[in-house]
């Protein structure tokens, strides 16, 4: 089996009760920032780190628009059997926040590597 490079983004602003705001960093510049609802998100907080429970769907082919595959948010298992019932609801919170492109057959490369200012002084 061969190593498959996939390349894709995640909109945050997918997830339930996920808003923009702006906000002052200790230098006093407004920052645009992603605030998101831990609980209302059922986002897992562990060891000082936020998780996300992602269900990864990969095609061989890829569809009408160039994309092999997705990312969607997915619940824990004891959230989505209590809500199983309700596939409004289930949808709701359980969104495609991206899409897949493989490029391990060449073609293309992913997006340059965002690199973090040392002198910003963020979180707030």
């Amino acid at each position: 089996m061969s190593n498959k490079t996939l390349t894709g983004s995640i909109a945050l602003t997918k997830l339930t009760q996920a808003v923009i705001v702006d906000k002052k960093n200790k230098a006093g510049e407004m920052v645009k920032c992603v605030l998101l609802h831990i609980e209302g998100n059922h986002l897992t907080l562990k060891d000082g780190a936020v998780y996300m429970d992602v269900r990864v769907v990969i095609r061989e082919e890829q569809d009408q628009y160039g994309q092999n595959g997705f990312v969607a948010k997915s619940l824990p298992s004891e959230v989505y059997n209590a809500n199983k019932g309700n596939s409004d609801w289930l949808n709701a919170n359980q969104p495609i926040l991206g899409n897949l492109k493989d490029w391990s057959q060449g073609g293309g490369g992913s997006a340059p590597v965002q690199t973090v200012d040392d002198d910003d002084d963020l979180p707030f």
